[in-house]
């Protein structure tokens, strides 16, 4: 969370990696941020728009990444959406619908088939997989 005054400060340095307004929000990612997170450890970057992940991958080209894209069927959706009851149904279904698949994901798990708990295992396989091929 931030105030309006810092976030027009960050966009002034060219500190926004991604920025997106939707649900009456802005959602950024920030290079200070994310780079702080990859020294820590291994963040996990939450986005919704496949140009998202491209202005990630553009900002820290050299980083190795998995990406997964997480989907579900429409009506699905919808039922989580309602059931949150946060009040703007209509335009969350408007998101989903705009959204495309994401091409380039690295793994994609149905989350309406794969329970939370065996979509971390899929991950942490992935990754295991992916640092075992560039070793």
């Amino acid at each position: 969370m931030t105030t309006d005054a810092d976030l027009a400060a960050l966009r002034a340095v060219g500190g926004v990696v991604w920025e997106n307004q939707r649900y009456g929000a802005v959602y950024v990612v920030d290079a200070h941020g994310l780079r702080r997170q990859l020294h820590d450890g291994i963040p996990v970057v939450h986005l919704g728009q496949a140009e998202a992940v491209e202005a990630v991958r553009n900002a820290f080209p050299h980083v190795r990444r998995t990406v997964v894209a997480l989907t579900c069927p429409r009506e699905v959706a919808q039922r989580r959406i309602t059931q949150r009851q946060t009040g703007d149904t209509a335009e969350r279904l408007r998101a989903w619908d705009e959204t495309g698949p994401l091409a380039l994901a690295d793994l994609t798990i149905d989350t309406s088939k794969v329970r939370a708990d065996v979509a971390a295992e899929l991950v942490s396989q992935n990754v295991q997989h992916s640092k075992a091929a560039e070793a």
